[in-house]
């Protein structure tokens, strides 16, 4: 299973996830049967007018689930027409959110728990607004 992550700076699993998914520059790729990490780029970011929609991966990477704290509705609709499965992050690293989606603990992603209906920190959304 390949999980990736949003994040600004290559830490390896000591990487801490980014507060957005659809406007982050890279992913992280864990490859959880030999823990290696791959950098890959949004592919999104990429074109002339970026907007706050869903991060696409390169489909060489293979990535079977998401990891991020905080996703907006369109990334969860293209995310889950994929077949990748996004989970909640409720920790700041790489490592310790692995951690927990090995325990089980980490939870998927709701329709109620997206970005839009939480325009601000206090209600645990990222602040970001669409």
């Amino acid at each position: 299973m390949k999980v990736a992550f949003p994040v600004k700076e290559n830490k390896g699993l000591e990487s801490r996830v980014s507060e957005h998914f659809g406007v982050a520059e890279q992913f992280l790729v864990v490859d959880l049967e030999t823990r290696t990490c791959e950098l890959s780029e949004n592919q999104k970011t990429k074109g002339e007018s970026v907007k706050c929609k869903t991060g696409v991966f390169a489909e060489e990477a293979g990535v079977d689930a998401v990891i991020t704290k905080c996703l907006g509705d369109g990334s969860q609709r293209s995310l889950n027409d994929s077949n990748i499965k996004v989970f909640a992050a409720l920790k700041e690293t790489i490592s310790e959110n692995l951690e927990l989606l090995e325990k089980g603990e980490l939870k998927l992603f709701h329709m109620f728990d997206l970005c839009q209906g939480k325009k601000n920190k206090k209600e645990g959304g990222c602040g970001h607004h669409h």
